[in-house]
C-alpha cells in the first residue's frame, strides 16, 4: 500500500491491508536522543563532503540533508532496528557514503527511482537529497521501518519521496508504476531478487545492485535459466576508505 504520497507524485493512496507488517507501530524519532547526539567527527564528515561534492554543486545544502538523515538514522535506531550502525563513524563509512558513491553511476535521464527494500533510506533518501529534480519511490515491508521513512522524508523536506509499504513487486504491479531504475542494496540473496522481479513480470528499466565484492561469484552461480533471463549491463566498482571494494551491477531484462 501507498504509506504516504506527496504531491509532487501523481500517484493515488490504497486502503492499508489488515497485516501484522502494517499494524506494527513505530514511536516516532525521539526527539531527546536527537538532540543528545554527537556531530560526526570532521575527517569522517570530509570524506562524505567530498564524495558528494562530485555529484552536486555547491554541496553544502545536500550534505547538510543527508548529514541531517543519519542523525535521524542514529535517533531512530534507539527505537527500531533500521541498519547495523550505531555510531557516526560506521553510519558514514559503510552506509551515507556507499550511497552517494553509488549515486555517480544514476543514469542522469532517470526519472523515476525505486529503493527496494529500503529499510533506513539508503540509498534512497540520500539519492533524493543528491537528485531533487528525480521522484524517488521508498518501498518497504517491514511496517516500522516504513513508518521511519515516512517521518524522515516529512523531516527533511523530500517533496519528491513517496513511500510504499508491502512487497515491491505487488505494488509496482497494483499501481501501474514503472521505475526507471530500481535500486537493491543489501536486501535479499540475488537468486531470490531476481527470480522475484522476473517471476512476477516487474516492469522497470534496470536494476542497479550495490554490491561488495562477493557479486561476481554470486551472479556465476545463478541457476542457468535465471541468469539467461538476465544480462550483465555495466559494472562500476568503486572503493570505500578502510573498507574496500563496492560495486554497482547494473542488470537488464534480456
Amino acid at each position: 500500500m501507498w504509506v504516504r504520497v506527496l504531491p509532487a507524485l501523481p500517484f493515488s493512496p490504497l486502503r492499508a491491508p489488515s497485516s501484522p507488517a502494517a499494524a506494527v507501530p513505530f514511536p516516532g524519532i525521539p526527539d531527546d536522543v536527537l538532540a543528545a547526539l554527537e556531530e560526526p567527527n570532521p575527517l569522517d564528515e570530509g570524506l562524505l563532503r567530498a564524495a558528494v561534492a562530485e555529484l552536486a554543486e555547491p554541496a553544502d545544502a545536500p550534505l547538510r540533508t543527508i548529514l541531517d538523515h543519519g542523525r535521524l538514522i542514529l535517533a531512530g535506531n534507539r527505537v527500531a532496528n533500521l541498519c547495523g550502525a550505531r555510531d557516526w563513524e560506521n553510519l558514514i563509512g559503510a552506509h551515507l557514503l556507499d550511497a552517494v558513491r553509488a549515486a555517480a553511476f544514476v543514469p542522469t535521464d532517470a526519472r523515476l527511482l525505486a529503493d527496494w527494500g529500503s529499510g533506513a533510506g539508503l540509498p534512497g533518501l540520500v539519492w533524493a537529497a543528491l537528485f531533487p529534480d528525480k521522484e524517488v519511490l521508498l518501498i518497504e515491508r517491514n511496517g516500522k521501518k516504513a513508518a521511519f521513512l515516512e517521518e524522515a522524508a516529512l523531516r527533511l523536506g523530500l517533496l519528491q519521496v513517496a513511500v510504499l509499504r508491502g512487497q515491491g513487486e505487488e505494488t509496482l504491479a497494483r499501481e501501474g508504476l514503472r521505475p526507471d531504475l530500481i535500486a537493491a542494496r543489501a536486501v535479499e540473496p540475488l537468486p531470490r531478487l531476481l527470480g522475484r522481479l522476473r517471476r512476477n513480470r516487474v516492469r522497470f528499466g534496470a536494476v542497479a545492485l550495490l554490491a561488495g565484492p562477493g557479486f561476481e561469484a554470486e551472479w556465476e552461480r545463478l541457476a542457468p535459466e535465471l541468469r539467461r533471463s538476465w544480462r550483465l549491463a555495466a559494472r562500476h566498482p568503486y572503493e570505500l576508505p578502510g573498507r574496500g571494494r563496492r560495486l554497482v551491477a547494473v542488470l537488464k531484462p534480456a
